[in-house]
């Protein structure tokens, strides 16, 4: 009696509920990244990532800063005020 082939069951990605590539990995991440570039493929696109980041700080770099600083530094009016009677020391 000839052994019966087990095949495996493949689930979805629980990142992107997509099928899987053969490596088990999603064939996807959630910005579209494929997950079967080559190492020189992956590095390509990281290259061209860097220097595209690189141009817009050097385009916008005053824009960029001012941005951040409002979104994650607090406005002066948010600041904790403990009256004098109330301080340790």
């Amino acid at each position: 009696m000839a052994k019966q082939k087990r095949t495996k069951r493949v689930r979805p990605c629980p990142i992107c509920s997509g099928p899987r590539h053969k490596s088990g990995l999603p064939l996807t991440v959630p910005f579209g990244i494929p997950t079967y570039w080559s190492p020189d493929e992956a590095l390509a696109i990281f290259e061209f990532i860097d220097e595209m980041r690189d141009v817009i700080i050097a385009v916008y770099r005053d824009h960029l800063h001012d941005t951040a600083r409002r979104q994650y530094q607090p406005p002066p009016d948010d600041r904790l005020v403990i009256p004098e009677e109330e301080l340790p020391f």
